[in-house]
């Protein structure tokens, strides 16, 4: 199951707008196979905030704990990659 995270916009920042990211992606998510693997796409996100990214991937994680979740598409953005890395999801 692929999410591109660009549809939640260029621009995810803010905790209440992770937590509306939430529950747009389990809309997605829910009729996927359950066997196949959650992921995340940041290709063309241009800025992703610790707390957009907490919220979010959190939610995911705890709505889905027995399905593995890939995060990619950030090697080509410094912003990102800091933040993934800081928030020791990378």
């Amino acid at each position: 199951m692929l999410l591109e995270m660009k549809k939640f916009g260029n621009i995810l920042n803010s905790r209440p707008a992770g937590m509306e990211a939430v529950l747009r992606a389990k809309q997605i998510i829910n009729g996927s196979d359950i066997s196949d693997p959650i992921i995340l796409d940041f290709v063309e996100v241009e800025v992703l905030t610790p707390s957009f990214a907490d919220e979010f991937i959190s939610g995911i994680k705890n709505n889905y704990q027995n399905r593995k979740i890939i995060i990619q598409g950030y090697d080509n953005n410094t912003v990102l990659k800091e933040t993934l890395s800081a928030l020791q999801l990378i």
